[in-house]
């Protein structure tokens, strides 16, 4: 899957180099919440369960080259910081602990603009991740998602800047993760692991 990524990337720097003044490079900046769904995990006296939704910021570099009036590839080199918390629940104690995932990222969309509205869509494909949470001693979070998801979205374009939304995720069948408490490390099936954001941005 990573020699197609490889290979989709050098097509469109190609496409790019010969269409270069219909290339537009921007940033964009937001905010993201994620749909987080684990199931209780069992172990000696006690259990690990999924808590509340927690917010967090994304930020990328962006590449778009517009192929006709309405129609446009994007790519870009993103950076996101989402938040999870889970619930350590034991006879004696229950304690909530937050769990950061970093995830450098690479989406390649396909977008239709209509008037100010744009479409898009494509997938994405997740080139670097770690988790950091705030009780390691009790409870580690580590995704085992695949490495490529499928993400979709509709933005308001405002002459250089805009507005979008986004929603972004895995195949079910493969949102799996390892949760380790106390030593002990277990992989389970994740019900659903869906991130929503919330950005904006300018093409320079």
């Amino acid at each position: 899957m990573k020699r197609l990524f490889i290979t989709l990337t050098l097509l469109l720097a190609m496409v790019a180099t010969s269409h270069a003044q219909r290339l537009q490079v921007g940033v964009r900046v937001g905010v993201n919440a994620t749909d987080f769904s684990l199931p209780k995990v069992l172990f000696d006296g006690g259990y690990v369960v999924g808590g509340n939704t927690k917010v967090g910021f994304e930020t990328a570099l962006m590449a778009r080259l517009n192929i006709t009036r309405h129609l446009h590839l994007q790519t870009e080199f993103e950076y996101s910081r989402a938040g999870y918390q889970l619930r350590y629940v034991s006879p004696t104690f229950e304690q909530r602990i937050k769990v950061h995932a970093n995830r450098i990222e690479i989406p390649l969309m396909a977008g239709v603009t209509i008037g100010p509205i744009r479409l898009f869509g494509g997938p994405f494909f997740r080139i670097a991740h770690s988790e950091k949470s705030s009780a390691p001693l009790l409870a580690k979070l580590r995704f085992n998602d695949s490495d490529v998801g499928i993400m979709g979205g509709v933005g308001v374009n405002i002459r250089k800047f805009f507005v979008e939304a986004r929603i972004s995720g895995y195949p079910k069948s493969s949102i799996r993760s390892s949760v380790e408490v106390d030593g002990y490390r277990q992989r389970v099936k994740v019900g659903r692991n869906i991130r929503y954001s919330l950005s904006t941005g300018f093409f320079f």
